[in-house]
């Protein structure tokens, strides 16, 4: 604990970056152990240093439940703005570093699960190669949880659905994704090419009704008179596409992606038209957040890199990675 001197001779103390960093460790880890570990301090020590933290405070911040500890409602307000003032000074480090010409620093990205399969390998080795020195991190989610990561400020640039309205948010277009019909190999649909109309007579397998690529199947069906026939919803384009390789059903999912997971599943992929459903996909970043150059690089790499894999769709097969290599970390 560091501590200050005011003109009346009071001491008071000053919570260090420290304590903080230890506070966010245990508050993901949910063990002091384990969070020790993670910031290479003994036990003890970790213990003091929180101890110290909730003294200052005046509250607990930690429940112990045994040897899991959960965070108190006075923990969980205080994560959001520690969590937020450790962003600040990555991103104050980041501006400096750039100012002294250094390509250090972190960048957070969020990208739909769909375009993270076929796009994100060969993105990042392009990023490497630029910045080999940046820590990259790019997590893979919903649409709707990239946004939220990118106003709660988790996340530095985003790769989301668009149209995207929010005052807060600056949105810039990347591609067009066109969705395609895939049905297991021996499902009758009689034709290389169907209208939206046809998928009246077809099982369904989609994802959830608040996820927006199945409000958009829906509205495309709703224009076409159709009433879809779901008979199973799955949040997993993965286990959607196993789902269909095995017999339960046909899906609509992005046809990059699909083709993308094709070889060694036993799938047919028909094109949808009358009309043909597609969605607009773009990079999305908070407005008054300075962009850093890797930030900035990001994007223009990104555009380049999705030119590329639209013009040569076998390479987003190309990139997409083996079993074992994707379930290493």
């Amino acid at each position: 604990m560091s501590y200050s001197f005011s003109l009346w001779g009071e001491v008071k103390p000053i919570m260090e970056l420290r304590q903080i960093e230890y506070f966010m460790a245990v508050a993901a880890h949910q063990n002091f152990s384990r969070a020790a570990e993670h910031v290479h301090v003994s036990q003890p020590s970790l213990s003091i240093q929180i101890g110290g933290l909730e003294k200052e405070l005046g509250t607990r911040l930690f429940d112990r439940l045994g040897r899991k500890v959960v965070l108190t409602q006075a923990g969980e307000l205080f994560h959001v703005h520690a969590e937020r003032a450790l962003r600040e000074l990555d991103q104050a480090e980041q501006v400096v570093q750039e100012l002294l010409g250094a390509k250090r620093g972190r960048l957070v990205v969020g990208a739909l699960s769909t375009v993270n399969s076929y796009l994100i390998a060969p993105l990042v080795s392009r990023f490497k190669q630029r910045f080999p020195d940046i820590h990259l991190q790019v997590h893979a989610q919903a649409s709707a949880d990239v946004v939220s990561g990118l106003l709660s400020n988790r996340l530095d640039i985003g790769i989301c659905l668009l149209p995207l309205t929010h005052p807060q948010l600056t949105t810039v277009p990347l591609f067009e994704e066109r969705l395609a019909l895939v049905a297991p190999a021996g499902m009758n649909i009689g034709k290389r090419r169907a209208r939206i109309q046809d998928l009246a007579r077809l099982p369904l397998v989609l994802m959830p009704v608040d996820y927006c690529l199945r409000k958009m199947v829906e509205a495309e069906c709703a224009k076409a008179g159709v009433h879809p026939q779901v008979v199973l919803e799955m949040s997993s384009p993965e286990g959607i596409l196993q789902a269909v390789a095995e017999g339960t059903g046909a899906t609509i999912l992005p046809e990059l992606y699909v083709r993308s997971r094709l070889p060694g599943m036993d799938l047919q992929v028909i094109d949808l038209y009358d009309p043909t459903p597609r969605h607009a996909v773009g990079l999305a970043y908070l407005t008054k957040r300075h962009r850093g150059l890797a930030a900035e690089e990001f994007a223009a790499i990104c555009h380049t890199t999705m030119r590329d894999l639209q013009s040569d769709p076998e390479q987003s097969r190309r990139n997409r990675p083996t079993r074992r290599a994707a379930g290493q970390k």
